[in-house]
C-alpha cells in the first residue's frame, strides 16, 4: 500500500506539476511582505534589486490528504550573478525554528551580504520560508495570551499550575486561529515540502545550506529523498534522536561551556553575572527602551529573562561582529550587560507579541510537534530544573531544549515528528555530505553534531575549532570549505580542524 503522501508527491511529479512563476517582490505581488518584519527602509528597494524576485508555491495542507486543503508557501530567489557554471538553485535556511528565509535573499539583493561568494557565483539562492512562517501561510495566535508571564522554572504546584494552563490557552488559541496547518507543521511535512519546490523547480536535484534547525530539515529530507540530494550543507547540527535528558544536558553544557569562554575576557565576570541574575530575579531590572504602545518587548527583566535570552537573542553566537547578524560580537554581549548593571536592561528583554501573526509564534509551534514534552508533575519537570542547575550553575538550563520540555506541556497537539534515529537503509544511498560545527557551539553541541554523524555513512564532519553558533558567515577556513563543495563537490578529509 503506497502512502497517502507519497501519491502526493506524485502528482506534483507529473507532466502538470505546478511549476513556480517567479515576479518582482513587491507589495502588490505578494502582500505578506508587510509581515515579515523587514525594515521600513529596505522595501522601496525590493521591486528593482537587481537579482531578486519571489514566488509561490500551493502545498498539501497535510501531507497525508494529498487532495485536500492546501497552503502557501513564499519564497525569495537572488539569482546568481557569477561567471563560474551555473549549478541551478540551493535553498538556504536559517534556523530556528522560525527564521523567516526569505529576508536573506532580500538583504543580498539590496547590498547586505548574507551568502557567500562562492555561493552566489554557482547557484539562485532561495529563501523558502517555511510553512508557518514568513510569507507563508503563517501560525496565527492571540497575543495577549502569548504575553502572559509564566515562569518556566515553576518552584510550587501553583507556579506549575500557571505554567500548563499558560501553555493551554496559548496553544489553543493558536489552534483556534491557526486551523488544521496547526497539527502540521512539523519538520517530517517541512521536508515533503521542499521535495515539492524541487519538483516544481524542475531539477533533479535538491541544494540545501541549513543552519541550526535548518540541518534538522536536511537530515529528515535525506532520510526521505536521499536519491535526490544534491548538495547538502548541515553547519551548527541537531540531532534529532536525543531523549529528552541527553537533549537538555547537552544543550546546557555547551551553552554554559560557551558563556565561561566569554567570562575568561574580564575579572571576576561569573560572579558579576551570577549576582545580577540574582538581584534581576529579586527586583526586576528595568526595560526603559521596551516602553510605549508600539513596544516589541517588556519593560522588565528577570534573572530567568537574562538567563534565556543571553542565549536566545544570539549574543554568543558569534565573536566577531558579522554583517546583517543584528546581536553579533561578544563586545556587544559585554556592552549589554553593563548596561543592565548600570539599570538598563533592554537588551536582555523578552519579546512581546503585536498581532496574530507574530514571527515569535512558530518556533514553540514547531517544536512542540517535534521534541518530547512528558512532564506531567511539578515534581518531574523540577528533576530537569535540577539536573541544568548542576551542569550549568550560571544558566542553570535555561536553552532552547528546556523551553519545548517545560513551554510544551500541556500543548493541545501531540507530537507528530517524534525523535528518532534516521533510517539507515535510506541514509545509505544519500551522497557525500557536509557537516560542520564549532568546538564550542552555544546552542548545538558538538555531541549532537557526532550523534548525527553516526547517522550519516556518506557525511564528513569539518571542526571549527573556536566559539560562536554556525561558521558559514564568517569567511574563514570553514567558510571556504563550504564554498569548495558547493562548487565540485571536494569535501575536505575526515577528521579536518580548521581554525577559522
Amino acid at each position: 500500500m503506497v502512502p497517502l503522501f507519497l501519491l502526493s508527491l506524485v502528482s506534483f511529479s507529473s507532466a502538470a506539476a505546478p511549476s513556480i512563476q517567479w515576479k518582482n517582490c513587491t507589495l502588490e505581488n505578494f502582500p505578506a511582505l508587510s509581515n515579515i518584519g523587514l525594515p521600513a527602509e529596505y522595501a522601496p528597494l525590493l521591486g528593482p534589486a537587481p537579482g531578486l524576485d519571489c514566488a509561490e508555491l500551493q502545498v498539501p495542507l497535510d501531507w497525508s490528504r494529498p487532495h485536500g486543503d492546501t497552503i502557501t508557501l513564499g519564497m525569495s530567489r537572488y539569482r546568481a550573478p557569477g561567471s563560474g557554471k551555473h549549478k541551478g538553485s540551493i535553498i538556504y535556511n536559517p534556523g530556528g525554528p522560525g527564521g523567516v528565509a526569505s529576508i536573506s535573499s532580500m538583504a543580498q539583493a539590496i547590498g547586505i551580504p548574507f551568502y557567500t561568494n562562492g555561493t552566489t557565483q554557482n547557484y539562485d539562492v532561495i529563501g523558502l520560508d517555511l510553512r508557518g512562517i514568513g510569507l507563508s501561510t503563517p501560525v496565527k495566535c492571540d497575543p495577549t495570551l502569548y504575553n502572559k508571564r509564566a515562569s518556566l522554572f515553576p518552584s510550587t504546584e501553583a507556579e506549575f499550575k500557571a505554567l500548563v494552563d499558560s501553555n493551554r490557552a496559548f496553544g489553543e488559541s493558536c489552534r483556534n486561529k491557526t486551523g488544521a496547518l496547526f497539527y502540521n507543521l512539523d519538520t517530517a511535512s517541512v521536508a515533503r515540502d521542499l521535495e515539492a519546490v524541487r519538483i516544481a523547480l524542475r531539477e533533479d536535484k535538491l541544494n540545501l545550506i541549513g543552519l541550526s534547525y535548518g540541518t534538522q530539515i536536511g537530515a529528515q529530507y535525506a532520510e526521505l529523498y536521499p536519491e535526490h540530494v544534491g548538495r547538502l550543507v548541515l553547519d551548527g547540527n541537531v540531532d534529532h534522536s536525543q531523549t529528552e535528558t541527553t537533549a537538555l544536558q547537552t544543550e546546557s553544557s555547551t551553552y554554559e561551556d560557551v558563556l565561561n569562554h566569554f567570562f575568561c575576557l574580564g575579572q571576576n565576570l561569573p560572579e558579576i553575572f551570577d549576582d545580577l541574575v540574582a538581584l534581576a530575579d529579586a527586583s526586576p531590572i528595568p526595560a526603559p527602551g521596551c516602553r510605549g504602545n508600539q513596544s516589541t518587548c517588556r519593560p522588565f527583566v528577570t534573572g530567568e529573562d537574562i538567563r534565556l535570552n543571553v542565549q536566545g537573542n544570539g549574543y554568543l553566537n558569534f565573536v566577531e561582529p558579522v554583517s546583517g547578524r543584528g546581536t553579533s560580537g561578544w563586545a556587544n554581549l559585554a556592552q549589554v550587560l553593563n548596561e543592565t548593571i548600570a539599570g538598563n536592561a533592554t537588551g536582555l528583554s523578552s519579546t512581546i507579541a503585536t498581532s496574530e501573526t507574530d514571527p515569535s509564534y512558530p518556533s514553540l509551534a514547531v517544536g512542540c510537534l517535534d521534541w518530547s514534552h512528558s512532564s506531567t508533575t511539578l515534581s518531574q519537570l523540577k528533576y530537569k530544573s535540577q539536573l541544568g542547575h548542576y551542569l550549568a550553575p550560571h544558566t542553570k538550563g535555561a536553552t532552547q531544549s528546556y523551553l519545548y520540555e517545560a513551554g510544551c506541556i500541556g500543548w493541545p497537539a501531540p507530537v507528530k515528528n517524534p525523535p528518532h534515529t534516521l533510517n539507515q537503509t535510506a541514509m545509505a544511498k544519500a551522497p557525500p555530505i557536509l557537516m560542520v560545527n564549532a568546538f564550542h557551539d552555544p546552542e548545538t553541541s558538538y555531541v549532537w553534531a557526532h550523534g548525527l554523524l553516526a547517522q550519516i555513512p556518506s557525511a564528513v564532519l569539518l571542526t571549527r575549532d573556536g566559539s560562536g553558533h554556525t561558521s558559514y558567515s564568517l569567511g574563514g577556513a570553514a567558510s571556504k570549505a563550504i564554498d569548495a563543495f558547493l562548487a565540485n563537490g571536494t569535501l575536505p578529509a575526515p577528521n579536518t580542524i580548521v581554525d577559522s
